[in-house]
């Protein structure tokens, strides 16, 4: 086979993303720490973040992002700090605690995965690779929120800024469909 409908491969992509995903879901347990799991990576992503640009990246309405963020303030998780270029705003980061329990969730899902790559071939392993760089350097040229992140990020970034998912508000409730960090 020399190629491959890219609308094949699209689809392919989305089924294989969404069965992960509750794969994923099943190894961590229950929605509230999925949530708060995603919202710590959006942190991480893009600390120190502001609100706005929090709740952009994290798809929710800006008040959800405040209440979320408070929550993840008061459980020590985030550190809200004055904005150095507006003291009116303020601006989140990850504490170490926050920082701890995305590298514990992250080892326990890589724990459930690794045995699957380690059975594949060298060349299998490179080719999922490959595949992964594609669609993340992707989503980097197209994600909004990282485009307009480039051009307001001319300032030193702070350590640990990794990860892109998304996520999706189902309810005015607050409660969110997460996928993992």
């Amino acid at each position: 086979m020399d190629d491959v409908d890219s609308a094949e491969l699209v689809s392919r992509l989305v089924v294989v993303s969404s069965r992960l995903t509750r794969a994923f879901r099943r190894v961590i347990g229950n929605e509230n720490s999925l949530a708060t799991l995603r919202a710590l990576a959006v942190v991480e992503q893009y600390q120190p973040v502001r609100v706005g640009h929090f709740a952009q990246g994290y798809l929710s309405s800006q008040p959800a992002a405040t209440k979320l963020l408070a929550r993840l303030e008061e459980a020590g998780l985030v550190l809200r700090e004055a904005s150095p270029t507006d003291g009116r705003a303020s601006q989140f980061s990850l504490t170490e605690e926050g920082r701890q329990r995305l590298a514990e969730n992250r080892s326990i899902m890589i724990e459930q995965m690794q045995p699957y790559f380690e059975s594949l071939s060298p060349d299998e392993r490179m080719s999922v690779d490959r595949a992964l760089g594609l669609v993340s350097d992707f989503l980097k040229d197209r994600h909004p929120v990282d485009s307009a992140e480039e051009a307001v990020q001319e300032a030193p970034v702070q350590e640990g800024s990794v990860q892109e998912d998304s996520v999706q508000e189902r309810d005015g409730d607050g409660s969110t469909e997460v996928e993992p960090a």
